[in-house]
C-alpha cells in the first residue's frame, strides 16, 4: 500500500461504523490499477475485495484529470453486480507533489430505501391521497370562533393591509365569500367579522342583504 493512503485505514473504519453496513468503503492505490483496491469495508454492497482492479469511472477521471480541479465528486449513481442501485463518492488522494496516488470511494445501497419509495408511491396512488400543495378543503377546528376565525384568514390572507385601507367594494367581497362559505350561520359570526374589518355590526347585516340581493 502506498504510504499516503495508510492514513486513511482508520478514517475507513470510522466511515463504516458510523454509515452502517449499508455503505461500502473503498480504498484504491493507483500506482497498480489491476489490483488497485488496498482495503475495503461491507464489500458485500458490490461483492469486491482486497486486490480487485480499478472501476471504469476511474480510469475516466484518470483520463480527463478531473481530480485536478475537484477535490472530491458527489453524489452520482453507479449499480452493484446484483443490479442494485447505488449512491457514490470519491475522494482523491494526492501526495506531496500534487500527484493523485489513491483514491476514497463511498457506495451506498440504496435499493431498500428505493423499494420503500415505490411501495409509498403505490400505496398513495391507490388511496388517492391529495398532494400537499393541492387547494384545503377542509380544516378541523376546536371550537366555532376558531372556524370563524379560520374562514376570515382565507378570504383575508394579506395581514399588513389593515381594514381602514379597503374600500367598501372589498369589504363587501370579504362578506361575499364568507357568506358563500356559510360562515354566518355560526352564532358570532356577524360580531366576528365586524370587529375584524372595524365596521358596525349593523353595517355587516347591511352588507350581507346586498350580497343576498
Amino acid at each position: 500500500m502506498n504510504k499516503y493512503l495508510e492514513p486513511y485505514v482508520p478514517m475507513m473504519d470510522f466511515l463504516a461504523a458510523f454509515l452502517g453496513k449499508s455503505t461500502e468503503i473503498v480504498l484504491h492505490d493507483l500506482t497498480d490499477w489491476h489490483c488497485s483496491v488496498v482495503a475495503i469495508r461491507n464489500g458485500h454492497i458490490s461483492g469486491r475485495e482486497v486486490g480487485s482492479p480499478v472501476t471504469d469511472l476511474a480510469l475516466q477521471v484518470l483520463n480527463e484529470a478531473r481530480y485536478k480541479d475537484v477535490p472530491y465528486i458527489s453524489g452520482y449513481q453507479s449499480r452493484a453486480r446484483n443490479g442494485h442501485v447505488l449512491k457514490s463518492a470519491t475522494y482523491f488522494i494526492h501526495d506531496n507533489h500534487g500527484n493523485i496516488v489513491g483514491m476514497m470511494c463511498l457506495n451506498t445501497d440504496c435499493q431498500n430505501m428505493v423499494m420503500a419509495r415505490d411501495l409509498m408511491t403505490e400505496l398513495i396512488d391507490a388511496m388517492n391521497i391529495p398532494e400537499e400543495t393541492g387547494e384545503v378543503t377542509e380544516t378541523f377546528n376546536v371550537n366555532v370562533m376558531d372556524l370563524i376565525a379560520s374562514n376570515f384568514e382565507k378570504v383575508y390572507p394579506d395581514v399588513s393591509v389593515k381594514p381602514q385601507e379597503l374600500g367598501q367594494k372589498e369589504k363587501l367581497d370579504i362578506v361575499a365569500q364568507l357568506s358563500e362559505m356559510g360562515t354566518f350561520l355560526m352564532k358570532g359570526a356577524v360580531g366576528y367579522v365586524a370587529e375584524r374589518l372595524e365596521v358596525s355590526v349593523p353595517t355587516i347585516y347591511r352588507y350581507l342583504n346586498l350580497v343576498k340581493k
